[in-house]
């Protein structure tokens, strides 16, 4: 059972954490240069990993998007970039373990992608799924029953994010039903996102819905927004008195 988020009865507790340690690996992000609306050079991509290993990650899962009208990428293409990184890490001597899987849109396209088996899974065949934030797809209960057909485990990112869930508790209910864990944005529990997000974000852990937190980073406003929510005790409570499985990706 998940925690009381803000209970009062401190001796429950271990000390608060200092970073973001506990997680161990972030399982999304856009670090791949050039490629998304992630990171545009290599300099940064090294900028924003330098940054994660600061915030007391170990490693991570980058997630590139894929979605058809914006950014049409293919395993080969994330693949290409994600070696370039490698190389690049190892040259300036990082101990960061890196893997590459996408943050795949439930669009038409990735439906062919799927149907070609051309997918970047997550340890343990998991899949990270985003949908449109203006709609989620009228077909999407059998998009995610295509997913669990071929023996994926989709993950749905930010689901707090999307307006048409704010509040939706038995929507968000009934998609994990089908067999989707949930993730969400650290951000979204600093406010970065507006405070409906974030009180949104917290009601979701708060009811034992959450399965992963994500840095979702893009930027250095990003990394730089990270940094401060380690001055913010309300996250760092969260983080401590929840279970999350990031820790438990590279052991799968």
């Amino acid at each position: 059972m998940f925690g009381k988020l803000f209970a009062n009865n401190k001796s429950k507790y271990s000390a608060a954490p200092t970073d973001f340690s506990v997680l161990g690996i972030d399982m999304h992000s856009h670090l791949v240069p050039g490629i998304d609306d992630g990171a545009k050079t290599l300099e940064e991509s090294l900028t924003l990993i330098r940054g994660l290993i600061k915030l007391g990650y170990s490693g991570a899962i980058t997630t590139p998007h894929v979605m058809g009208d914006y950014y049409p990428n293919t395993g080969a293409t994330i693949q290409d970039g994600w070696e370039k990184l490698q190389r690049a890490l190892r040259k300036e001597g990082l101990s960061f373990r890196l893997e590459a899987s996408a943050e795949y849109n439930l669009d038409d396209y990735t439906a062919g992608l799927f149907a070609k088996g051309d997918v970047l899974l997550m340890p343990g065949k998991q899949i990270l799924v985003e949908l449109s934030f203006f709609g989620a797809p009228p077909d999407l209960d059998n998009r995610i029953f295509q997913l669990r057909l071929k023996g994926y485990y989709p993950i749905l990112a930010h689901p707090e994010r999307y307006a048409y869930y704010l509040g939706n508790i038995k929507e968000l209910e009934r998609i994990r039903d089908l067999g989707c864990d949930l993730q969400v944005n650290i951000l979204s529990l600093t406010g970065y996102y507006g405070s409906p997000t974030a009180k949104w974000a917290k009601t979701l852990i708060e009811k034992g819905m959450v399965s992963y937190l994500g840095t979702d980073m893009h930027n250095e406003r990003h990394l730089q927004a990270l940094q401060n929510a380690l001055r913010q005790k309300d996250v760092l409570k969260i983080i401590q008195r929840n279970t999350f499985k990031n820790k438990d990706l590279f052991n799968q």
